[in-house]
């Protein structure tokens, strides 16, 4: 049957080209009809092979439009939207009037293998999900390995060195108390800088926040420390319930945080840092994982385990006892003393190396 597809859709299109004279009807037994050969060819492809054959003899214009209809409607996240477009508006140049094909696609990313694997893990996602909607998948695309990094520790102290530097900020001291309450929120909720900033006062409660996921995926409740609630709740005072509640967006906050951190002496230390700073006191309190997952947003569970290299305690554990079992091998191959100890004995004077204790 998918010779007889092929054989038929290679009919129809060389007659589509040449522009000879129409098939003859084509008579089933089965079907005790006549069908026209388009028809037959549809019968015999099914829906996903009609499409695939509509979108093989569209231009590639208004390929590339319908697609980004798709798009739209399957991305919530503007940033990935505009990223997205971006890498298929290049490869539509690279495409020309070619249609596209498995070829065609690897060629494309072959321009990137000088990028990091991460850039060009996700260039290679994006213009494989392409291929597949047109029905020219390239699943046998070996993706790169990405190199998972764990993040970096900070000590509590290090945090207070940060927010010290926010209330000791010698210009625009107005601002202390938003910046000060918007940086404890982050390090007390988790919050991502587009959560943060798309946060409202209709999503504050009396001690939970609803937070509209910066992914654009789902919604997810998050508790508050009392104070951090008593500090919100005075803070959003006059406010109207959709009015942004810090009135910074994503980027503004990403460089307020990276600015404080260097006057801090953190110079590693970024917005997405108090998201890493919150998982990890939150295993380090004994929070279960699958807990952690859920006040993160993680839609893969593996992406919360990460936090667990830096937290575990039984590494810590065994670390104690392997220091143990190393101060008693050293113990027990220490030499013998070279002191010399005074014995008295009757009126005699011993001299004596003292034995060891092993």
């Amino acid at each position: 049957m998918g010779r007889l597809a092929q054989w038929l859709e290679r009919l129809l299109h060389t007659q589509e080209v040449t522009g000879s004279s129409p098939v003859p009807p084509i008579s089933s037994p089965v079907l005790s009809e006549q069908l026209e050969l388009r028809e037959l060819l549809e019968l015999i492809l099914g829906p996903e092979g009609r499409r695939r054959l509509a979108l093989r003899h569209m231009p590639n214009d208004k390929l590339f439009e319908n697609y980004d209809k798709e798009l739209m409607l399957r991305s919530r996240n503007p940033r990935n939207l505009d990223s997205t477009r971006s890498l298929l508006a290049q490869f539509k140049q690279y495409l020309g009037e070619h249609p596209p094909s498995a070829l065609l696609a690897r060629g494309f990313l072959a321009k990137f293998t000088d990028k990091a694997p991460r850039t060009l893990l996700k260039y290679a996602s994006i213009i494989k999900s392409f291929m597949r909607y047109c029905g020219e998948p390239i699943d046998d695309f070996p993706l790169p390995k990405v190199p998972r990094s764990l993040p970096n520790y900070y000590e509590d102290n290090e945090v207070e060195r940060l927010l010290s530097a926010i209330e000791n900020k010698k210009s625009h001291k107005g601002t202390i108390d938003r910046d000060s309450l918007l940086l404890s929120l982050a390090l007390t909720s988790g919050l991502r800088r587009s959560e943060l900033a798309n946060l409202e006062p209709r999503n504050i409660h009396a001690d939970f926040i609803e937070v509209k996921d910066g992914k654009g995926k789902r919604d997810r409740i998050v508790p508050l420390l009392p104070d951090i609630a008593v500090r919100l709740r005075n803070f959003i005072k006059g406010k109207q319930p959709t009015e942004k509640v810090f009135g910074l967006t994503g980027p503004s906050i990403s460089n307020k945080i990276k600015r404080f951190a260097q006057k801090a002496g953190l110079n590693d230390f970024h917005a997405h840092s108090t998201r890493h700073k919150y998982a990890v006191d939150l295993l380090e309190s004994g929070v279960d994982l699958r807990s952690v997952q859920l006040l993160l947003g993680h839609s893969d569970l593996g992406t919360t385990a990460i936090y667990l290299s830096i937290t575990d305690k039984r590494l810590q554990d065994a670390m104690g006892k392997l220091k143990e079992h190393m101060d008693h091998k050293r113990r027990i191959r220490q030499p013998k003393s070279d002191k010399i100890v005074l014995y008295k004995k009757g009126g005699a004077v011993i001299l004596r190396r003292p034995t060891s204790t092993g």
